[in-house]
């Protein structure tokens, strides 16, 4: 329901076109995040994503966290939907991400975990 109630506004420069979304544009943060976006838009597996909004937040022992994606993907079986929530960032070594980026990661991973819901912390839609 929120998702109904409130628009997403952005630059259009900010925005990147997509058709697999509940809108028609994704506003994202950075290149990684255009990339993204739009190699997710064209991947036949990929049946809905979205940017979640700011307002969409996990608490976290070190703070409000925001996840960057919510995407459904159909299962490599063929049948059954593969539900994730992952975090792009232009690396995947911990150590290069600043400290309180990379706890809360590792608390978000637990929190999806608990809910059953796959979560990844991805470069590029390859990694999903």
């Amino acid at each position: 329901l929120l998702f109904e109630e409130k628009e997403i506004v952005g630059y259009l420069d900010s925005m990147v076109e997509v058709n697999k979304s509940i809108y028609d544009a994704i506003r994202v943060d950075s290149a990684i995040e255009s990339r993204f976006a739009t190699d997710l838009n064209l991947r036949e597996d990929i049946r809905l994503f979205l940017k979640l909004p700011d307002w969409f937040t996990v608490e976290t022992p070190v703070g409000t966290y925001n996840p960057d994606w919510a995407i459904v993907k159909q299962h490599e079986s063929g049948g059954d939907k593969l539900y994730l929530v992952s975090e792009t960032k232009g690396t995947m070594d911990q150590l290069e991400l600043r400290g309180s980026e990379s706890a809360k990661i590792a608390c978000g991973r637990a929190h999806f975990g608990v809910l059953d819901v796959t979560y990844r912390q991805v470069t590029s839609v390859a990694d999903l």
